[in-house]
């Protein structure tokens, strides 16, 4: 079984226990598809890193490269972004008018999304205001748009600089040591080791399962967790040190195969759940 079945087949067997989730699902499975045949047509050059600046970053604990680093192929970017445009169109309702319009716009070209794009890269928070203004749409639905567009190319890039973490020690920190940037889960393997998700990149790291992922605090009084018993597969994990939340994914509870993108989306509820408690997770404000 290929990828996209067992990621359609994974889908299903989500909504057949949470069929609350069958829209949202339905959308963001169409989603992942586009994402992934979209993987065939990136061409990118490698980012290079120079062996005296890498000894550096490894001396001082420090991520491969800044965000903006990454590289985008922008014929595949734009093309994503127009099928995801017609996905939301079709299957999610409450994005379907805005989604049409910017369509619209990037194949009338009265949008350029190479600017949504690098300011995304680039965390240029005005500029993304600026757009989501003149186009007048909300700013989180066109950030929305545009993550999901460059994310296959940025996998592409975070699985290229890999090479580079081979060798390396395990640093166990709490942010991504590709690009920087927080996890928005973690998982237990097979064998109960803990790893975490970028929110940005989606490289997958390893991680300490005692304390906070964030801030390393370990005081026991600190650490808590809360979970439902019919969802054994799921921990949310809370630090009232920092007053951050993680969930966290048991696969030994699992009978199907994870895709993190997809437990992201189908445990909505557990993130309603922890920012009622009052704890947040900046990385699972991404898509």
């Amino acid at each position: 079984m290929n990828t996209l079945e067992q990621l359609n087949k994974t889908a299903g067997m989500i909504v057949n226990s949470r069929p609350a989730y069958r829209e949202i699902l339905d959308f963001y499975k169409e989603v992942f598809r586009v994402q992934e045949e979209s993987l065939k047509d990136i061409r990118l050059p490698p980012v290079i890193i120079e062996p005296d600046l890498l000894k550096i970053k490894q001396k001082n604990e420090l991520p491969l490269i800044d965000p903006s680093e990454f590289l985008i192929d922008l014929k595949a970017a734009v093309q994503t972004f127009e099928d995801i445009c017609e996905l939301a169109a079709e299957l999610a309702p409450g994005l379907s008018s805005n989604a049409r319009f910017l369509k619209k716009a990037v194949s009338e070209k009265a949008f350029d999304p190479e600017s949504l794009f690098s300011a995304i890269l680039n965390g240029h928070d005005k500029t993304l205001q600026d757009i989501a203004q003149l186009l007048d749409v909300p700013l989180n639905e066109l950030s929305l748009f545009g993550y999901l567009s460059i994310s296959p190319s940025i996998r592409v890039c975070a699985e290229q600089l890999e090479t580079y973490l081979s060798g390396m020690p395990e640093l166990q920190k709490g942010y991504c040591p590709v690009c920087g940037n927080l996890p928005d889960m973690a998982f237990l393997d097979m064998e109960g080791r803990q790893h975490l998700n970028c929110s940005f990149c989606c490289h997958k790291w390893k991680s300490g399962r005692m304390g906070c992922v964030f801030c390393r605090n370990n005081e026991k009084d600190m650490q808590h967790y809360f979970f439902n018993e019919e969802e054994k597969e799921y921990q949310v994990k809370l630090c009232d040190h920092c007053k951050r939340f993680i969930k966290l994914v048991d696969l030994r509870q699992m009978d199907r195969e994870f895709f993190p993108n997809l437990e992201k989306i189908a445990t909505l509820h557990l993130d309603i759940q922890a920012r009622e408690k009052g704890y947040i997770n900046e990385g699972n404000e991404k898509a």
